[in-house]
């Protein structure tokens, strides 16, 4: 099943050895202010596929910023006992709908004309 989600994108690595190839997107989220046991932001990693890399550069964005993600649940074995858990892989990275380019920083608002 593949879902769409809109995550604050840090950055993004691809590998290729022996024959495999794949990715890594990571990202960023405050933490839930009524938690006590955490504070600041948490970092996470999915994994993608070796093409997310030129996907994001062909977006033509400065990370961190807000992608959306085309993400697919995985079924995979993991730990010490190999046992069975879900994971979230990434297929496609784009600009969110409706995001056009920001005003400059320096940019100064247009006065209302009467």
């Amino acid at each position: 099943m593949i879902n769409t989600i809109i995550a604050r994108v840090s950055g993004a690595s691809r590998y290729e050895f022996e024959g495999r190839k794949g990715g890594k997107v990571s990202i960023i989220n405050e933490v839930d202010a009524d938690n006590d046991n955490q504070i600041g932001m948490q970092n996470s990693d999915m994994s993608a596929d070796f093409s997310i890399v030129d996907q994001i550069r062909n977006a033509g964005v400065e990370l961190p910023c807000n992608l959306e993600l085309d993400i697919e649940l995985r079924m995979v074995r993991a730990g010490q006992n190999k046992q069975q858990t879900t994971s979230m892989h990434v297929i496609a990275a784009r600009r969110p709908k409706g995001a056009g380019s920001a005003p400059a920083s320096n940019a100064k608002p247009e006065s209302a004309k009467a």
